[in-house]
């Protein structure tokens, strides 16, 4: 007799710290695309009731919800944008939000009110059918924004990850609209992300066909950066955006201690900015040992 047993696929997995993996995004459709990226490339074997399943710990997902209008002159939220690639239809979202419902939506405005910040407590969370453990949920008003932060416990990627956090967003930008605040990121802590075997394939064809990178450079608001060869010395000076006034400014023995100070001591800095410091410190370090004119690019 036959093995009937299903043959997990096979994926290579790259060295990783297995804990901890910050990502950055414009909306859910993407962060889902990252996610599942993610997970194939660096997560464990996980043996599941569901099956063989690669896992990540500690995925913080920080979403840029971007500023529409119509949040701050009604109670009711916009449509939500489902890219095609999602394969998502708006009645089973409608269906997962039902179930998201928050009969203490006044006292969460109340105390966002009085305090500027909310959140949902032991029973509430208890009550609440979300299709995914939410651990806890958490909101502040910070500037006139409304932050959301949400922690969730094992999500499984490819079907529940964009329900739940379509759902969890939905919610923020109803508090946002009733409170005439502008909403603002949401930021979820994944403890376990799942993505089981019998959607690798299908998750390798999404991303070969809709994960498109690099990103185009966004800016920072951070400020931006100059190095330069001083001497002998590697500098660096990051500076407000119109060059007003040096927000910081360091000189290192090498390019290589440059970079590892600046990823270090400024971890506010967007991922995409990181990676341009690497960049420049890496073609400082080179003009140096090879006594050639550096310019940055």
């Amino acid at each position: 007799m036959e093995d009937e047993s299903p043959q997990v696929p096979a994926r290579k997995v790259y060295l990783s710290r297995k804990t901890s993996f910050p990502i950055f995004s414009r909306d859910v459709g993407d962060s889902w695309l990252q996610l599942l990226n993610l997970t194939l490339r660096i997560g464990s074997d996980r043996q599941t009731d569901a099956g063989t399943a690669a896992e990540v710990l500690n995925a913080m997902v920080t979403i840029g919800l971007p500023v529409i209008a119509e949040d701050l002159e009604a109670e009711v939220t916009p449509a939500e944008d489902f890219p095609a690639y999602l394969e998502l239809d708006r009645d089973t979202f409608e269906r997962r939000y039902e179930s998201l419902q928050l009969p203490c939506f006044e006292r969460l405005c109340t105390a966002l009110e009085g305090s500027g910040v909310a959140a949902l407590d032991a029973d509430e969370l208890r009550k609440l059918d979300t299709g995914s453990n939410l651990v806890s949920a958490t909101f502040h008003e910070v500037e006139g924004r409304l932050y959301g932060s949400f922690v969730l416990g094992c999500v499984e990627l490819f079907r529940d990850w964009p329900l739940q956090a379509l759902s969890l967003i939905r919610v923020q930008r109803q508090l946002a609209a009733k409170l005439r605040l502008e909403a603002d990121a949401a930021t979820f802590v994944l403890q376990a992300a799942r993505l089981l075997a019998t959607d690798w394939e299908r998750s390798e064809k999404v991303l070969e066909e809709s994960f498109k990178r690099p990103l185009p450079l966004q800016v920072d608001h951070s400020g931006v950066f100059l190095f330069g060869n001083d001497g002998g010395k590697a500098r660096g000076m990051l500076l407000d955006h119109d060059a007003s006034a040096i927000l910081w400014e360091g000189a290192f023995d090498d390019a290589q201690k440059l970079s590892w100070y600046v990823v270090d001591a400024m971890p506010w800095l967007l991922p995409q900015h990181i990676r341009y410091v690497g960049q420049e410190c890496a073609s400082l370090m080179r003009a140096m040992q090879e006594k050639e004119c550096y310019l940055q690019g």
